[in-house]
């Protein structure tokens, strides 16, 4: 499959750089694709930045203008890199890695893959005769501004802030995206003269300065978040391009309009002014990012009711709070699975176990049991193979659960003994004992367990039963599977060493 075919299509053999397993496209900037990906070694999903590969029309061979350019994607590529692998910051996504494609020798960056929406996709959400919550808007303005402030800090301009290289993560924090074109500031970063003139960012977020084409700094940043803040607020930019009027002739003439006199009342007045200062056509008049974090946190805090782990509010309400606990949240209703996509998900999740991608397949997995089939015996073979990769990755308290359910499910079934076990240890990891030790005393109690699991299963259960008051049945449990050890492993042996030392242990207690 060559590159060309790959970035139109998803092809699930696409392992970049050996580690790297491209799933689907999910954006696309001015120097390169942005991809979902899994990284084969650390089990965990990252997003993968491409550049672009500038190539010359069918048939012309590549010019000097062409090699030029790319020369140049390839440096400003770079400098994105190290712009953003500085910026250790909450609101930036974290870089774990860079590299050159083998295939075709571009550049790729590794970064935190942001689960959450785009603020433009969040701000088209809301209705009209609705529109979102002053709190809301401002807590996430707030968060932008308080990470504008860290990058300003380090002589960072972003350049250009708008609501699609904004994200809402699922836990609330607000990222910001795309430092493609940041500019550094400084004595030693100094703009070339070549870039002097030139127009960079969004029309309908660019400030005065920017749309002229003179120098720009942490201010221009300012009016493009103030741009952004009214848009949340009102559902539409400050200014509205037409026929008669351009973004560029609004930017550079046009007052900033009132929130409170034109499309939203119930704006504070001091809300209102702190708007039309970050819209002002003079950068010395807007304030600087951490004033606007400052004016803009009360409003942010002042919320009635409780926030979910998604809401931006939540970082100022409860900045420490845990988050709830994986996939106990109620999920939206989505097309049911047929059988042979059930089928296809428990093979595929296989494929990831023997791979040692445990974490992809319980992704991939809870996925599957997010859309049942409707038919019992298809989506009990999910849950199960669900149960038992999650006692395998140790997440013991999602893992009971399911095979609590699971159990109650199968019946007869010749696998409830070994299912039992990995329920009893799971049940003791997350410290429900009594529970542990009805499922570890059912296994055992089991005709049908296997070797190996009957002795574990006798081992786990022998060294509980002290804890829920049951020393001499544990002791006894334990002296009845010594010899199965030491035929085992021999007498000698650190199994058998072990099982002596606790035996002791649990002899001389009360």
């Amino acid at each position: 499959m060559t590159r060309a075919e790959q970035e139109t299509g998803v092809d699930e053999d696409w392992v970049l750089a050996g580690r790297y397993r491209v799933g689907g496209p999910i954006g696309s900037g001015g120097m390169g694709h942005v991809w979902a990906a899994h990284d084969l070694q650390l089990d965990r999903d990252v997003a993968v930045k491409i550049m672009h590969q500038p190539t010359p029309p069918a048939g012309t061979p590549e010019t000097e203008e062409l090699a030029a350019a790319g020369a140049a994607d390839r440096e400003r590529f770079l400098r994105e890199i190290r712009t953003t692998a500085r910026l250790e910051l909450p609101g930036v996504p974290a870089v774990y890695d860079v590299g050159v494609d083998p295939t075709d020798d571009r550049l790729f960056l590794v970064m935190q893959l942001i689960h959450g929406s785009t603020l433009d996709d969040l701000i088209v959400g809301f209705d009209t005769d609705e529109p979102a919550p002053l709190s809301w808007c401002t807590a996430v303005a707030a968060q932008a501004a308080a990470t504008l402030a860290d990058v300003h800090r380090v002589d960072i301009v972003h350049r250009d802030i708008k609501p699609s290289n904004m994200m809402v993560h699922t836990d609330g924090q607000v990222k910001i995206l795309d430092f493609g074109v940041a500019l550094l500031q400084g004595a030693h970063a100094l703009p070339k003269l070549t870039q002097l003139g030139m127009t960079v960012g969004s029309p309908a977020y660019m400030s005065r300065e920017q749309i002229l084409g003179n120098p720009v700094g942490p201010p221009s940043d300012i009016y493009a978040l103030g741009c952004v803040l009214y848009e949340m607020l009102t559902g539409c930019t400050p200014f509205t391009e037409s026929n008669s009027r351009s973004f560029r002739d609004h930017h550079v003439n046009t007052a900033p309009p009132s929130l409170r006199l034109g499309r939203r009342p119930d704006v504070p007045a001091a809300l209102d002014d702190l708007v039309l200062a970050m819209l002002a056509k003079a950068p010395a008049g807007r304030p600087s990012a951490a004033n606007v974090y400052e004016a803009l946190l009360p409003l942010a805090q002042a919320v009635e009711g409780p926030v979910d782990d998604r809401d931006p509010r939540r970082p100022f309400l409860r900045p420490l709070a845990p988050r709830k606990p994986r996939n106990t949240t109620p999920r939206a209703r989505t097309v049911p699975m047929t059988v042979d996509e059930a089928i296809d998900a428990i093979e595929q999740s296989a494929a990831l176990a023997e791979e040692d991608q445990l974490h992809a397949a319980i992704d991939l997995l809870d996925e599957a049991v997010a859309r049942p089939t409707g038919h019992p015996a298809a989506d009990v073979e999910v849950k199960l193979q669900l149960g038992t990769f999650l006692h395998l990755a140790e997440e013991h308290t999602r893992a009971a659960a399911v095979l609590d359910e699971v159990i109650s499910q199968l019946g007869d079934d010749d696998r409830a003994a070994e299912l039992r076990y990995e329920a009893g240890v799971s049940y003791a990891a997350s410290g429900e004992l009594d529970t542990a030790v009805h499922y570890l005393t059912a296994a055992l109690a089991d005709a049908g367990i296997e070797d190996t699991f009957r002795r574990d299963a006798s081992y786990q259960l022998g060294m509980l039963l002290p804890a829920v008051g049951r020393v001499a049945d544990g002791v006894r449990l334990l002296e009845s599977l010594r010899p199965q050890l030491v035929a085992e492993f021999g007498a000698e042996s650190v199994h058998v060493r072990s099982l002596d030392r606790r035996i002791a242990q649990m002899k001389k207690s009360p």
